[in-house]
């Protein structure tokens, strides 16, 4: 009878261990996935201005060079993101208008 509790309690020792291994691997895990959505997340917001910038500098593009020599304002003003979306569908149609004229 002893000899099979002591084999119980071997046992449960190992089975104990492999299962607190588990749980800090399985913490350790879950730290590097949170830091990877992070990072992804940051990286989502970044393609978002860049593609917002993009956008304000086609319709830069497709300005008449004469109107934008003219203007005394920074350049730069040009370039920067605007979060509105009327911003947004102005350029496209400067730039479709730009299109069919030059096209």
């Amino acid at each position: 009878m002893s000899g099979t509790f002591i084999a119980l309690i071997i046992l449960t020792a190992i089975i104990g261990g492999y299962l607190i291994d588990y749980q800090k691997n399985k913490l350790k895990w879950q730290s590097t996935n949170t830091k990877q959505n992070e990072e992804v997340d940051d990286l989502r917001k970044l393609v978002q201005q860049m593609k917002k910038r993009i956008e304000n500098l086609e319709a830069i593009a497709a300005q008449n060079p004469d109107d934008f020599r003219n203007n005394n304002s920074n350049p730069r003003d040009f370039i920067e993101i605007d979060d509105e979306e009327s911003a947004k569908k102005e350029n496209q149609q400067k730039v479709a208008d730009h299109v069919k004229t030059k096209g």
